[in-house]
């Protein structure tokens, strides 16, 4: 019996190691922007401005409106945008996918919104109207709220979103600065640096492999000591190899920008800190709006299934380590 149920740990394990990867990716999907949000609304001026001076921004803003087909009407929330709808929600679509950025006659709605006004998902090529407006349906995305990506030219716009570049990875905050002066844009009242939850949902995908990988080597470490040269030696310098291998795969999933070439700097240290606690602050003050939600569910499911992945690791190794009597220490 308790080798079935320490097999199903390991199974369980297994699995939500899995899931862990597969949300870390989706997470990572949805984060392809540097997102500026704004109480007011951007003057149209200024959005055509900014749009002509630096071609890729997308513009968009959130509200309630009514959505019908030519059977039935409903309440959704309705997302405008004016440039790539992937950048505004970039949830992968269960059937078709987001209107290109120049299709200003299509548009995707959620599988909620499509069941309300269709009666069904299957939505792809359907047409619903908004305030007289007939938009194609291009694309059916999962999520139990009414929601609508509509193109739109002229809406009030209170969010930005900036594609990510290069350029990006090295300083977020100093890009940003660069890229508001570039299009002429205002300082906006949040932002809102995607990368940052995604690098942390990569790196808490990793805990198993972290948590095994330190409790191996602390094993490894103390059956080492009380051997003699050159076994123990030769020990050692395998330990250090293997650590000189992942720590460099371990920082590819980290932002560039946090590196360890940096880490000699004291000065460095502090700046850091304090462009997280401005990166956290922002993501707990802005609204809820767009694919916010999504990224902070998706975080919040990360790390759920961490903590759950790390009670197994540890519930195998007490297995593991004393077959009879439990974990002792």
């Amino acid at each position: 019996m308790r080798r079935v149920l320490t097999a199903l740990a390991a199974l369980a394990l297994l699995l939500l190691t899995a899931a862990g990867m597969e949300n870390a990716d989706a997470l990572a999907a949805n984060c392809q922007s540097i997102s500026l949000r704004y109480r007011q609304p951007i003057a149209a001026e200024t959005v055509a401005a900014a749009e002509e001076k630096s071609p890729g921004l997308t513009f968009w803003c959130e509200e309630k409106a009514s959505v019908d087909s030519l059977w039935r009407q409903t309440e959704a929330t309705v997302l405008y945008y004016r440039g790539t709808a992937s950048l505004v929600w970039g949830v992968e679509c269960i059937s078709g996918g987001v209107p290109a950025p120049l299709d200003a006659g299509g548009c995707a709605v959620s599988s909620a919104l499509a069941w309300q006004i269709f009666g069904s998902e299957d939505a792809v090529g359907l047409t619903i109207f908004q305030e007289n407006t007939a938009y194609t349906v291009r694309g059916v995305f999962e999520s139990e709220e009414p929601i609508a990506l509509l193109p739109k030219t002229d809406a009030a716009f209170t969010a930005v979103e900036l594609p990510l570049e290069k350029d990006a990875e090295e300083d977020p905050a100093a890009w940003v600065d660069a890229y508001l002066v570039k299009g002429g844009l205002p300082e906006p009242d949040w932002r809102l640096y995607t990368v940052l939850p995604a690098a942390l949902a990569r790196i808490l995908s990793w805990l198993p492999l972290i948590f095994g990988t330190a409790v191996l080597s602390a094993d490894l470490v103390c059956r080492a000591v009380r051997l003699s040269f050159p076994a123990r030696d030769t020990v050692f310098f395998a330990l250090l190899g293997a650590a000189a291998l992942i720590l460099p795969v371990f920082f590819s999933v980290c932002p560039s920008w946090f590196t360890p070439n940096r880490w000699s700097d004291f000065s460095w240290w502090n700046q850091t800190a304090e462009q997280f606690r401005k990166m956290a602050i922002a993501w707990l003050t802005t609204p809820v709006q767009g694919k916010t939600l999504s990224i902070k569910m998706g975080l919040l499911t990360q790390g759920g299934l961490a903590l759950a992945q790390v009670t197994l690791c540890e519930i195998l190794r007490c297995r593991m380590r004393d077959g009879k009597d439990g974990c002792l220490n």
